[in-house]
């Protein structure tokens, strides 16, 4: 890992970009991962944070936000962001309390941000790096 911390890492390089943006990735998958557990449970009556079946749409767009994550997608990084903001607004907004955003809320909101940062670093930096020398090869014939 590069230098920087967790919460902010470097991303001037492509290997610090590529580290930010799987940040952002694990986080979308992560969310993915509950909210499907959490929404299979409520098909069978259990009930948690009031999850509904529906939340299974969420989940699916959090895994295909994971995969365009997983392939430096900017697109899929400021869907994550944004997604992930409107719901915990949408919390703050229907409970009437902070606590329903919570200190992990806040937590994966800086991983989806770094999921933005280092899709556009590499993006920046895959763009500027010089391509590859293709080594010559040998071509058939009398030698």
């Amino acid at each position: 890992m590069n230098s920087g911390s967790w919460y902010w890492p470097d991303v001037s390089d492509l290997d610090g970009a590529k580290d930010a943006t799987r940040y952002g990735m694990w986080c979308a998958l992560l969310v993915a991962g509950v909210t499907t557990l959490f929404a299979v449970l409520s098909l069978f009556g259990v009930r948690l944070m009031g999850i509904t079946p529906a939340a299974l749409l969420d989940a699916a767009l959090f895994g295909a936000i994971g995969f365009g994550l997983s392939r430096y997608s900017r697109f899929a990084a400021v869907a994550g962001f944004l997604l992930y903001l409107l719901e915990k607004i949408y919390a703050l907004v229907t409970t009437g309390s902070i606590l329903g955003v919570g200190a992990l809320g806040v937590v994966m909101l800086f991983g989806f941000f770094n999921g933005i940062r280092g899709a556009f670093a590499y993006q920046k930096l895959a763009a500027a790096a010089p391509p590859h020398a293709v080594p010559p090869t040998a071509l058939p014939g009398p030698s």
